[in-house]
């Protein structure tokens, strides 16, 4: 292997290493937006909110094990391996790049989209659809839809308790933001650093496509 080669495997090596982090990030994030999300899902025929925080993870542990074999299939020097990894890394460049203009696109109507499923939250907020607003009021520390004044009686959630028996205090609830304001500021503060994560992941993995596929051209010709 020449000079050049030689360059491209070890640049190509630290480069699946950078995106073995970025795989790592992609998971960290959708598992702190399922945790913050609480125990609040869409309705029926709804928004499923937790659709997106599942898909980057999945989307995160994928890019994770692809580049993490890259690693080793770079380090053992195999043609064939290299260039079903440099393919493996152009469908990943494409569904990365997609993902990302998607969300550049379609992040007004989403975030509007967001706002309605807070607004189904309240119109259902019932015993029979189990009190959604609770489970949001204590995943986003927030009181109603836009405040806690349109409660006749506050509910124990706005106050952080599970207990629905326990009396809220007005010292706790005063202070709550409404929880679409809330809910909404969440999403657009997360698609900002999916679409811009996203993004900067995909040119990487066009540079490791590139990258790969001319150390499997190298590799041939030994």
């Amino acid at each position: 292997m020449n000079c050049l080669s030689a360059m491209f495997k070890y640049l190509l090596y630290l480069l699946n290493l950078v995106f073995v982090a970025g795989g790592v990030l992609l998971i960290v994030v959708g598992s702190i937006m399922l945790s913050t999300m609480g125990n609040f899902t869409a309705f029926d025929g709804g928004v499923s909110t937790k659709t997106i925080p599942i898909c980057i993870i999945v989307i995160g542990c994928v890019t994770f094990v692809v580049a993490f074999f890259g690693c080793c299939g770079t380090i053992r020097e195999n043609a064939c391996c290299t260039t079903i990894y440099a393919i493996c890394m152009l469908i990943l460049f494409g569904l990365q790049l997609a993902l990302s203009i998607w969300i550049f696109a379609a992040n007004d109507k989403f975030l509007t989209s967001m706002g309605k499923v807070v607004d189904k939250a309240w119109d259902e907020n019932n015993a029979a659809q189990g009190y959604p607003m609770d489970a949001l009021q204590l995943a986003f520390t927030c009181c109603g839809n836009s405040g806690y004044q349109q409660y006749d009686t506050v509910p124990s959630s706005c106050c952080g308790y599970k207990d629905r028996n326990k009396v809220c205090e007005a010292a706790i609830y005063t202070q709550r933001p409404g929880c679409q304001t809330e809910f909404v500021d969440f999403w657009a503060s997360n698609t900002d650093l999916i679409r811009w994560s996203s993004l900067i992941i995909a040119l990487f993995e066009l540079g490791i496509f590139i990258m790969s596929c001319c150390l499997a051209s190298a590799m041939r010709k030994r």
